[in-house]
């Protein structure tokens, strides 16, 4: 059976938005294994600079790739929902 992990920083707060991830993971049951893991995101300094961006950037995206199993096919999403293939 195929299995899905969705790894994403931060959690669902809005119970609607929980509802609806619910409601497809259940949908989706039938047909793979899908897994939601959501990691703690890193907390933001008052004053950002772009140096501190991309070392918060790089952090979260290391906790991410610990997640993720060698052979998988990667489909990242960024803040602007622009795709990114590996």
């Amino acid at each position: 059976m195929l299995s899905i992990n969705v790894v994403c920083i931060g959690k669902l707060k809005e119970p609607y938005l929980k509802e609806a991830v619910y409601e497809y993971q259940k949908r989706l049951s039938k047909y793979c294994h899908i897994q939601i893991i959501e990691l703690a995101d890193e907390k933001l300094p008052v004053k950002l600079n772009t140096s501190l961006i991309a070392e918060i950037k790089q952090k979260e995206a290391s906790r991410m790739l610990e997640h993720m199993k060698k052979d998988s096919y990667i489909i990242c999403l960024d803040l602007k929902r622009k795709r990114i293939f590996q």
